[in-house]
């Protein structure tokens, strides 16, 4: 059947006919199937991203009634501790106006601020007073085997997330604030005693006349509890707004949390959202729609669909996700893609009737069709077998039915008369090919067998180059390489980062003009090369930008297969003898603190005697002691004419002096200990620009005829970082170190007769750290000076002025005491830069 052109033709227009009808159909489906589908999915997205907004609209809401609520809690404690401020007023004007003792006022206070109650008995009063070091326990109204007692308890540290005392923070805010709120963590009174410490805010006040600190908190959670009203509020709005949304037939919205709970469900609420597992993967389905949320937002699924199908996890479904962060809330729309697909396969069958009833009229017109066109074209296929077998001269061509196939016959006929004539030319074109092609094949052979092999060895060789020059470039030495007369053969990245010149510009030339300073020993390359020895030289110095530097330098001979030549390799080692250095100043303030620590604890046995004594002295001749009185009686003597004499000959004056020497040479022994190890000190938190002015205001007390100067003269400049964090640290400890650099400079100023004086404080935050620099304009100082500055008993000052410690002792303050570091900065006329760090948080 399908060997007949009639039946080819047939089944070409009918197979044309079901092809264009099924592609049609196909396309016209799928476009309509996935627009309706399309916008189905953007309808969700769209309801996600409206779900979102009216989320964080929400969100918003709530943190407003959150911050309303901490503002109306902390009004609220500020008017109950000012109500009980004013209660203790009344009963201290009472006792000023002579009504009570001071004794009956401060009773009668305490009792009535004890049964002050509020919140349901969680709100209450306590008093303590400002004592240093640790404060004491006035009254505790829940708490009262604490009266009367120091709040050293470990217990009671923890403020703030730090070690810091609570009670001492208390006190610190009163008296420098007058008042004010502090966060901690403290035990709740409840119906069946207390709880476990939980975070609460506290008002604090203090009546200044009596030293007490009044104060009393709210526990967070009690404020919380006030939000979660609001919470619950926004979920039952979107729990309602959720079931009036439909995405398609069936689908809907809903709500988890990454805790993880489901927060909104229309079918699933009250099921524990880890027992819905995905039925394909076996995994939790909230931590698949996680994953999702976090990637794309899209996700596809086997469920169930209620209310009919619940239970058979067989529907394909498509979940938009969408994740809130502040609320950590996952916001998820779903659709069923069965829903989706119904309109197109509506619209499938009722294309495919219509292509049906085409196809039938298609194949009616298509046989008539075959029947003209078959017909002389199967009297051309009987000639051509004829001639197929027969040879061109079998048969004669037919010209007849339509023109078409007439025209064909002609050219048929035209074609075979000139296959007669080429077939014989070719048969002698044919002979002479084979054999030049032959010879030609062999030669093609042997030259692309040469290629390949030369391709070969061009790309090792260029492969092996590149590796070497990789392994010279990343040499972190200056190498260059150089031939017998000193013209330059190699130069890595080291070379041309030094100089500035590429190989380019330097392969050929004598290296003594690029590199002057390596002349010398482009001299003994010849030698070395004959010797075959390798000859290095260290620590050589160099000045490059004013400044010393070390290097190593190291040839190395070649000499392999006539070629003469060295490497010349440089080596920057100035950090290294830098380092060197720094330790041996290390070991020698190490080696010294100990020196100074024995000095201070043999002198201050004997220093002490001279104190005692000079004191003892002064007692036994002071008039009015009972005991002198009767010693000067029984020796019949007057003590009034005894001191008369010793004023008079000015022997009070020297043992005045004798006392006053000792107690100077007592401070020097201090700052020698201090010096030679590190001290227990008081720390708290503060701001490093309220020291540096409270250091200013002491300096510009200090005048004295003997030092020659007067610090108010001099212009102090203050250029303070605004918002500095504050630091933990000593005060005392790092307001003396800025006096010792404040006097330093000031002392500097005055040696060098500066005519306009001047000192710089600058003060910011550096990373983890807040910097302090003391500059001025004085003579500033040379290599020699700067390397011993920190050294004790070094001093620039004359013989009686200075001791050689300040700078000493300051250097121990800032990097023993405080973890800190110290540095300076300084040329000889260029005046001179003091810094140092504090680190932020207290050092562990």
């Amino acid at each position: 059947m399908f060997k007949s052109m009639k039946a080819i033709l047939l089944l070409f227009a009918a197979g044309l006919v079901i092809s264009t009808t099924a592609g049609l159909t196909y396309f016209a489906q799928r476009t309509v199937t996935e627009s309706v589908m399309e916008s189905e999915f953007a309808h969700a997205q769209a309801i996600v991203d409206a779900v979102y907004q009216e989320v964080n609209n929400q969100y918003q809401s709530i943190v407003f009634s959150e911050k309303y609520a901490i503002a109306s809690r902390k009004e609220q404690l500020q008017n109950i501790v000012g109500i009980s401020i004013d209660l203790i007023h009344l009963n201290y004007n009472k006792y000023k106006q002579g009504l009570i003792s001071e004794a009956e006022a401060k009773r009668l206070s305490i009792e009535q601020l004890k049964n002050m109650r509020y919140d349901d008995g969680t709100g209450y009063i306590w008093i303590n007073d400002t004592t240093t070091p640790i404060p004491l326990m006035i009254m505790h109204a829940t708490m009262p085997d604490l009266d009367g007692k120091i709040l050293d308890d470990p217990r009671f540290k923890g403020v703030r997330a730090s070690n810091e005392n609570l009670f001492v923070t208390f006190r610190e805010i009163g008296t420098q604030f007058g008042s004010g709120f502090v966060e901690y963590l403290w035990p709740k009174p409840t119906k069946n005693g207390f709880s476990k410490e939980q975070p609460k805010l506290s008002y604090v006040e203090l009546f200044k006349e009596w030293g007490w600190i009044v104060g009393s908190g709210v526990y967070i959670d009690d404020i919380e509890e006030e939000v979660n009203v609001r919470i619950k509020a926004v979920l039952q709005e979107l729990r309602e707004s959720f079931k009036k949304t439909k995405i398609g037939k069936h689908g809907y919205i809903f709500l988890f949390s990454g805790k993880p709970e489901l927060v909104i469900h229309p079918v699933y609420e009250s099921i524990p959202i880890a027992e819905l597992l995905n039925p394909e993967t076996g995994n939790p389905l909230f931590l698949e729609l996680k994953n999702a949320a976090h990637v794309d937002g899209i996700m596809e699924y086997l469920w169930d669909k209620p209310p009919r199908n619940k239970g058979e996890f067989t529907f394909r479904k498509r979940a938009f996700i969408k994740y809130f962060e502040p609320l950590d809330w996952y916001i998820c729309s779903t659709a069923y893609m069965d829903d989706l697909e119904k309109p197109g396969l509506i619209l499938r069958k009722e294309i495919i009737m219509l292509s049906i009833g085409v196809l039938a009229l298609a194949l009616f017109f298509a046989a008539i069709l075959s029947s003209k066109i078959a017909q002389p074209l199967m009297k051309l296929t009987a000639a051509a077998r004829a001639i197929r077998e027969g040879g061109v001269s079998a048969s004669e061509i037919p010209q007849e039915g339509p023109r078409e196939i007439r025209d064909l016959g002609t050219v048929i006929s035209q074609m075979l008369a000139s296959i007669k004539s080429g077939i014989e030319e070719k048969e002698h074109l044919l002979t002479a090919l084979e054999d030049g092609n032959s010879q030609l094949s062999a030669s093609n052979r042997q030259l692309e067998i040469k290629i390949k092999e030369h391709a070969r060895v061009q790309q090792e060789l260029i492969k092996l180059r590149n590796h070497q020059k990789n392994i010279i470039d990343s040499m972190p030495s200056i190498l260059v390489g150089v031939d017998k007369a000193g013209a330059i053969t190699l130069w890595n990245k080291g070379a041309t980062a030094s100089s500035g010149k590429e190989f380019e510009e330097v392969s050929g030339r004598l290296l003594s003009d690029v590199f002057p300073q390596l002349d010398k020993e482009i001299k003994k390359v010849r030698q070395l090369i004959i010797d075959g020895k390798t000859e290095q030289k260290i620590r050589i110095p160099r000045v490059v930008n004013d400044e010393t530097r070390y290097e190593n330098i190291t040839i190395y001979p070649l000499i392999s297969d006539g070629y003469d030549g060295a490497v010349i390799r440089l080596d920057d080692v100035t950090d290294n003898v830098r380092i060197e250095e720094m330790m041996i100043q290390t070991e020698k303030m190490m080696s010294v603190g100990g020196l100074a620590a024995g000095m201070a604890h043999e002198i201050n046995n004997p220093l002490g005697g001279i104190l005692q004594g000079t004191q003892n002295i002064e007692r036994r001749l002071r008039p009015g002691m009972a005991k002198n009185e009767q010693v000067a009686r029984k020796l019949d003597i007057s003590l009034e004419t005894v001191n008369d004499y010793l004023e008079e000959r000015g022997i009070l004056k020297i043992l005045s002096g004798v006392r006053q020497s000792a107690t100077r040479a007592a401070g020097i022994i201090s700052n020698m200990l201090n010096f030679s190890r590190k001290t227990d000190v008081h720390r708290t938190t503060c701001k490093l620009n309220e020291l540096a002015d409270s250091a200013v205001a002491l300096a510009e007390q200090d005048y004295d005829l003997k030092k020659k100067y007067d610090f108010r003269k001099i212009n102090v400049i203050k250029n303070y970082q605004e918002n500095l964090p504050f630091v933990i640290c000593s005060t005392t400890e790092i307001e003396q170190v800025m006096l010792n650099l404040l006097g330093n400079a000031a002392h500097a100023m005055q040696e060098y007769n500066c005519e306009n004086p001047k000192i710089e404080i600058k003060i910011w935050q550096e990373g983890d750290y807040v910097a302090v620099s003391v500059s001025d304009n004085g003579p500033g100082m040379d290599a020699n000076i700067r390397k011993r500055v920190f050294e004790p008993f070094f001093t620039t000052k004359p013989k009686g002025v200075g001791t050689g410690l300040g700078l000493s002792v300051s250097y121990f303050i800032i990097t023993e005491n405080h973890s800190g570091s110290f540095s300076i900065e300084s040329t000889p006329g260029s005046g001179s830069k003091f810094t140092f760090k504090l680190p932020i948080s207290s050092p562990r």
